[in-house]
């Protein structure tokens, strides 16, 4: 039987080679650690333009988020009803994770 090595894979790939893929590395190198400025929130920007129905729900989320802290044994959530113009924050007694159970 003849041994002969039959490049048919490889026909349609382009020429590969290690230092073409090194090159190409080191040049996307730089472009991803360029230093980039780093922004932050304006939170006096956020209340001086957010409309009361905005700040109603940032605050029920922080009192929701500041009440799982303090108990972390029930799981917490808010309801906001402007036509009854109530807000309700409330942990319920099942824990904060819910196990989903096969059918």
């Amino acid at each position: 039987m003849p041994n002969e090595t039959i490049p048919a894979a490889a026909e349609g790939l382009p020429k590969l080679s290690r230092r073409k893929l090194l090159g190409a590395v080191a040049a996307a190198i730089p472009a991803a650690a360029a230093p980039t400025a780093v922004k932050t929130f304006d939170w006096n920007a956020f209340f001086a333009e957010a409309s009361p129905a905005e700040l109603a729900r940032f605050h029920a989320n922080a009192l929701t988020e500041a009440m799982a802290k303090m108990h972390p044994e029930l799981s917490w959530r808010h309801v906001i009803d402007h036509k009854v113009r109530f807000v309700l924050v409330v942990g319920d007694e099942r824990p904060a994770y819910v196990v989903r159970q096969e059918v």
